[in-house]
């Protein structure tokens, strides 16, 4: 049997079945690989009006929002490839360049630039505004609750807001960890969080992930790494360099199956 390795198991699929769901997945999700998703471009203006660049794409205005969060040093170019991965299932995605970011995937970060160019605070606390402003935006749109995917520093910021914000509803955090140190601790603040999270790692950070996430309930949290290889660290674990990239769509499509 094979069981996905998550910390609050799914449940057992025989190789066979595996490999068939995989396939479904492709097919379902990515069945428009290389197409580029149409998107219109809006600003948004942060708790200290920092102008946000953010990257919207509606598939519907009865469907709820994922609220996609680059990791630190990227843009929302992060997202390109897979977003309409994400789309396949059902959601709106809203993309914001946040201030603690660089370029991706030939994208600049413009609300980087202005952050550079007018001085605006980076704290944590800084950062996580721009992300209630987005949060606010697609919950104002949709008329519901988000659910938040966050990579590296703003995977653990997804983390923290899932517990804190009642307008989240539940996060995905790829490759989270201690990157606010100074500030605040994200195991500390992060337990007992009662909401749905996935985190999922490489398998070589996969024990620190365990740590990081010791004070969740079992019940409200899944942990995965992939058995085939190695896995990478952060969004790149979804991207079609990954090898065992189909195994981390797999974990995020029954995540949000039980979700539903």
């Amino acid at each position: 049997m094979y069981w996905l390795k998550t910390q609050n198991r799914i449940g057992p699929f025989s190789l066979l079945q595996r490999h068939l769901v995989v396939l479904l997945v492709m097919v379902a999700a990515g069945a428009n690989m290389f197409a580029q998703p149409d998107n219109n471009t809006v600003t948004l203006y942060s708790h200290d009006s920092l102008m946000l660049t953010a990257d919207e794409y509606v598939l519907a205005d009865t469907l709820p929002y994922l609220v996609l969060l680059h990791e630190q040093g990227s843009s929302r170019g992060e997202f390109t490839s897979i977003i309409h991965r994400f789309q396949k299932m059902n959601f709106n995605c809203l993309v914001p360049d946040l201030r603690n970011g660089g370029n991706s995937g030939f994208v600049a970060n413009e609300t980087a630039k202005r952050t550079r160019n007018g001085k605006y605070g980076k704290k944590a606390e800084d950062i996580e505004g721009d992300i209630r402003t987005a949060i606010n935006y697609a919950v104002a749109k949709s008329g519901s609750p988000v659910v938040l995917v966050g990579g590296g520093a703003n995977g653990s910021l997804a983390l923290k807001a899932c517990k804190e914000l009642d307008s989240v509803k539940a996060a995905i955090a790829l490759s989270p960890g201690e990157f606010f140190r100074s500030e605040f601790s994200v195991e500390d603040t992060i337990a007992g969080i009662e909401k749905p999270i996935l985190v999922v790692s490489s398998r070589m950070e996969f024990p620190y992930m365990e740590q990081l996430l010791s004070g969740v309930d079992v019940k409200y949290k899944e942990l995965f790494t992939p058995d085939t290889h190695e896995g990478q660290r952060g969004t790149g674990a979804l991207t079609a360099q990954n090898p065992s990239q189909s195994e981390y769509w797999l974990a995020i499509l029954l995540f949000f199956k039980e979700l539903k």
